[in-house]
């Protein structure tokens, strides 16, 4: 790689710095005193105008192409192409994070180094996510009116979760089994998880997507 753009480099340098280059890039010819005749022999029927012209017209198109492009990546997503996002988060997080607990057991180990905390808890917590999930999942992929009113409900049953789950993280705390280490970081992994469905899902919930017309309408 270093050889090459050293040689690219100089190749690059020779074409700006080449009098005869220049034409192209500057349509300017520089040249000594005696070389005028020959320069006027070989110009003489060139018509400058056209030549600008010409690029003048494709630096246009290309002006144009980049902004088509541009338009066409800042196109609002439509809730079909969400919703293969949205399944990814689901189910890529039902994966991802018990996996990382069975990793990093050794951070959720009892004081005794008998039990591993969070194990369980984190699948079936997971599990939950995907079940409730699942069912704007396909709202959104068929493109229905309900489906912001339903991602609301999801979220706001998230909330309910997290109150439903307390008691029993209280009751592990109490048991003195486990450290305080362990709990922040179970708290931690499963903030980190809903921070990302919730953002995602807000992100749907501000969209203003055109949904599919009702036949019966």
């Amino acid at each position: 790689m270093l050889l090459k753009t050293v040689a690219l480099s100089q190749i690059g340098g020779y074409l700006k710095n080449n009098r005869w280059c220049k034409i192209y890039y500057d349509h300017t010819i520089e040249l000594d005193d005696e070389d005028d005749d020959w320069v006027e022999k070989q110009t003489k029927n060139v018509d400058y105008n056209k030549i600008k012209e010409k690029y003048a017209k494709e630096m246009e198109q290309d002006e144009q192409d980049d902004e088509d492009e541009y338009e066409t990546e800042k196109a609002p997503m439509t809730l079909p192409q969400l919703s293969v996002r949205l399944g990814i988060i689901i189910y890529g997080e039902l994966i991802l994070f018990p996996i990382l607990i069975q990793i990093f057991s050794n951070l959720f180990e009892s004081m005794d180094m008998q039990k591993v905390f969070a194990t369980k808890d984190i699948f079936v917590l997971c599990i939950f996510t995907a079940f409730i999930w699942t069912i704007p999942l396909f709202y959104m992929y068929y493109n229905q009116k309900a489906t912001k009113k339903i991602i609301a409900c999801c979220m706001i049953g998230e909330l309910i979760r997290i109150l439903v789950y307390l008691p029993s993280l209280m009751k592990y705390y109490n048991s003195h089994e486990y450290s305080i280490r362990v709990f922040i970081f179970f708290i931690l992994i499963d903030i980190i998880r809903l921070l990302i469905l919730f953002t995602f899902a807000i992100h749907v919930l501000k969209s203003e997507q055109e949904y599919a017309p009702n036949p019966r309408d």
